[in-house]
């Protein structure tokens, strides 16, 4: 497994870290399996574990399966929003007020089974009816009472870049795939800049080219329109999709890190053989580039 710098932290990272959403999302993944995959994850090398306070169960199971092997992970987890359950149904709560974001950093430590977390980041920017200014106060009080070593945010786009160049954050965590490359026009420069981490979400697009019809709602179904009229097979050319998608994303110099989320041990074996330090050769990026150009940006 390939390592890199995360910014300027002094941390190196596996290239390819694992996202945790999945293994506290889905009720019906059974508890041994959760912990074989966190096992798995760290035996094969990937060395960064993305998590939120938001996704079901997965600080719990990470502190309860591996918080035994924290000399072996970097962990970065979020705050803004988290998880309730109400009359049996499933609800997150978006609370970005100074107390809210203590208290909810300060659960995730319990949970993690972690005095001090490595990373916590916002899981988005404040929202208008918030006070902004005293939220990432909040976050940076935080780094300053020792709970967290270092702090970021989770967000695409123009917003995400302003609140990077206005305030002293460590990483930022944003899409960055074959089929969203925007961030290296709005996002990447900044991240430059500032010498901030670049940890990369959607690094395959949730392989939706997959998928025969257009699933519902945005998230999967905006990528699902792109990959429509994308040439990905032709750029691939005979290699899989899957892996010519994720090289690509590890081709760019300035990702630090590209979380995969999964609880299927295979995949996370399939992930961890493509980190082998080859990047897609120099003609391939400028011609998937162009073709992301001409149908997207044009």
């Amino acid at each position: 497994m390939q390592q890199r710098p995360l910014g300027n932290t002094g941390l190196m990272v596996s290239e390819i870290g694992l996202g945790a959403a999945q293994i506290g999302e889905d009720q019906a993944v059974p508890k041994k399996q959760v912990e074989a995959v966190l096992n798995q994850a760290l035996d094969l090398g990937i060395n960064f574990i993305d998590t939120a306070a938001m996704y079901g169960k997965s600080e719990t199971h990470i502190g309860k399966f591996i918080s035994h092997r924290k000399d072996e992970f970097i962990l970065a987890t979020k705050c803004g929003d988290y998880e309730i359950w109400e009359n049996g149904k499933r609800k997150i709560i978006k609370d970005y007020t100074p107390d809210g974001i203590l208290k909810t950093i300060d659960a995730s430590r319990k949970k993690l089974n972690m005095d001090v977390l490595d990373i916590v980041q916002f899981h988005s920017i404040p929202g208008e009816s918030d006070n902004s200014e005293a939220a990432f106060e909040a976050l940076l009080e935080a780094k300053h009472k020792g709970w967290t070593r270092f702090v970021g945010i989770s967000q695409d786009g123009p917003r995400g870049a302003q609140a990077s160049a206005k305030w002293p954050l460590d990483a930022q965590e944003f899409t960055y795939n074959i089929l969203y490359q925007e961030a290296d026009e709005i996002l990447f420069p900044t991240l430059r800049d500032r010498q901030m981490g670049a940890i990369i979400k959607r690094p395959i697009s949730n392989a939706v080219w997959q998928l025969t019809e257009k699933p519902d709602g945005s998230f999967m179904g905006g990528p699902w329109e792109r990959s429509q009229t994308f040439p990905l097979a032709e750029l691939a050319g005979d290699m899989p999709l899957i892996e010519f998608a994720l090289r690509f994303t590890l081709s760019h110099p300035n990702v630090s890190t590209a979380i995969v989320g999964t609880t299927n041990p295979d995949h996370i074996a399939a992930n961890v053989r493509i980190s082998d330090g080859q990047k897609l050769p120099d003609e391939i990026l400028q011609k998937t580039k162009q073709a992301f150009t001409e149908r997207f940006q044009s």
